[in-house]
């Protein structure tokens, strides 16, 4: 009865456990964990508290951070890669119903990166021997962390359905996400704004329903359950309210995504459809013809039509300075902290924009032409590779400018911001920035060599380097400790360390260049 439905998801499942790089994959993760815990291990006597805690707690939100990310990469471009490669409408025309579509291209998605938490659960077991760790907490952290995925899933796949886009249904589960975990300080944040204005009283029948929406968002937000998990002496059920919520949500979205399904994707031919300009309206430039590229075609392809253009900049910069007026005022209004620590709290949330940034841009500047197969073309400019490859670095460059000027301002409202502006020339402080610049680089290079989750790959990737790095003799450690005291030893010491980084550096770009070059052939 359901053999044509599930055709998809079973070729799907086939295709993937024949695949070694599948099974390399998995069997890196369940490494890395059986690592850590040799790790944790052989410096327990050094740690104060229960070892086995503080590595099952890492390893925990290493699994969320890597989830999320997922669901912003992999999960929302099930449908929308098949829209955006106009073979939506093959399947369709296969005999393909929608239950067998959505099956065949997210459920198998889910079910590879389920495997991926279920093989590690027998290495993350292992944490209970070196103590501070229960049976009841793994299953409980492990069964929070499925249903969380489940619900991410399916938001993606939604929203994959619902736009034409991957970069659109991406941006869409990104806002999901910052309401999902902001919610709990959101909903709390105005009740106390509520109560110190005046509009309600604090012991009040509305100040006491404003109290339980914020603690039902906290019940189904998997960062506050996670946290109670944590805790010492935890002895709830594996499964609670957060994990009914996350599987009851995910059915409901999937019953939307399929009902919904030939009605969103009637007309799904992306190809021939004119991408408006959404802020051209708010920012005055859609009245004008848009200037032309000039000398600097690459670069003005780049910055127009990868990172927004001006109109996006001019977004960016007004919601920067929310941010930072919104950090400045809380601070000094509810947590009661002086101008100048809120400044460093701005400070940081603008270096955190600008990583992320910046990674979005590194995985999708070479990715859309490697996809399209659109990169020969490109080759056959009568310019270098090395001069493309440049002149897609100064295209968007540009576009963390609003990032950088709202940095700089918190650093000026810091007192010691200028200093840590001079500092960061020292080697211990360019350790830093190249680590940040390998993760560009690697990042590039994998949307060069897969076809989706570049960005997540490289973050596994740079985080199992690093711990990596960090258990050959703790060499890392002692210099990242010794760098807080800034001896002539440290900054000596992570001289070889960022000359190690620049090589790697270097090796990846002439491979990304070597790969532009190849493009040219095929």
């Amino acid at each position: 009865m359901f053999s044509g439905t599930l055709a998809m998801l079973h070729r799907a499942l086939r295709l993937d456990a024949r695949l070694t790089r599948t099974h390399l994959f998995r069997l890196s993760f369940a490494l890395l964990v059986y690592g850590a815990l040799i790790y944790s291990q052989a410096i327990s006597a050094s740690l104060l508290g229960a070892p086995g805690l503080k590595l099952f707690e890492t390893m925990t939100y290493l699994n969320l951070i890597l989830i999320s990310l997922a669901g912003v990469s992999f999960f929302a471009t099930a449908i929308t890669e098949e829209k955006e490669l106009d073979t939506l409408g093959l399947l369709k025309m296969a005999g393909i119903d929608p239950l067998g579509i959505l099956l065949g291209k997210s459920t198998s998605r889910l079910l590879g990166t389920i495997l991926l938490l279920l093989v590690q659960l027998p290495f993350t077991l292992l944490a209970i021997t070196l103590g501070g760790v229960t049976l009841g907490q793994v299953l409980a952290a492990y069964c929070s962390l499925t249903a969380y995925m489940v619900l991410l899933a399916n938001v993606g796949l939604l929203c994959s359905v619902v736009f034409r886009r991957g970069g659109t249904a991406s941006a869409v589960v990104v806002l999901f996400l910052m309401a999902y975990f902001a919610a709990p300080s959101v909903v709390r944040g105005l009740e106390l704004g509520l109560v110190n204005s005046g509009l309600i009283a604090g012991r009040s029948a509305s100040a006491a329903q404003v109290e339980q929406f914020a603690d039902w968002c906290e019940k189904i937000s998997v960062a506050y359950r996670l946290g109670e998990i944590m805790t010492t002496g935890f002895a709830d059920r594996p499964v609670g309210i957060q994990v009914v919520f996350s599987l009851t949500m995910a059915a409901v979205l999937f019953g939307i995504a399929w009902g919904g399904f030939n009605r969103f994707t009637r007309g799904a031919d992306v190809a021939i459809t004119v991408r408006s300009d959404v802020f051209a309206q708010l920012v005055k430039t859609g009245q004008k013809r848009r200037s032309r590229p000039g000398r600097n075609a690459l670069e003005w392809k780049e910055f127009h039509f990868v990172t927004g253009g001006l109109p996006l900049q001019i977004v960016k910069f007004v919601l920067y300075g929310l941010i930072s007026g919104a950090i400045l005022w809380a601070a000094d209004r509810y947590y009661d902290y002086p101008l100048s620590r809120a400044a460093e709290f701005v400070v940081q949330a603008m270096l955190g924009a600008i990583v992320l940034e910046s990674g979005l841009y590194a995985s999708v500047v070479f990715h859309d032409e490697w996809r399209d197969r659109t990169l020969p073309l490109l080759t056959m400019l009568p310019i270098r590779s090395s001069r493309i490859v440049r002149s897609k670095i100064v295209g968007c460059a540009p576009a963390l400018i609003p990032a950088i000027f709202w940095l700089f301002a918190g650093c000026a409202i810091w007192p010691d911001g200028p200093v840590q502006i001079v500092k960061s020339l020292l080697p211990s402080r360019m350790f830093f920035g190249l680590v940040w610049l390998l993760f560009l680089t690697l990042t590039a290079f994998f949307s060069m060599v897969v076809r989706w989750g570049a960005l997540p790959l490289a973050i596994a990737v740079m985080a199992g380097g690093g711990f990596v790095a960090s258990c050959c003799g703790s060499p890392m450690i002692m210099l990242l400790s010794a760098s807080n005291r800034e001896t002539t030893a440290s900054e000596g010491g992570f001289v070889l360390v960022d000359l190690v980084i620049g090589v790697l550096i270097v090796l990846l770009q002439v491979d990304v260049h070597r790969r532009v070059e190849i493009a040219s052939s095929q």
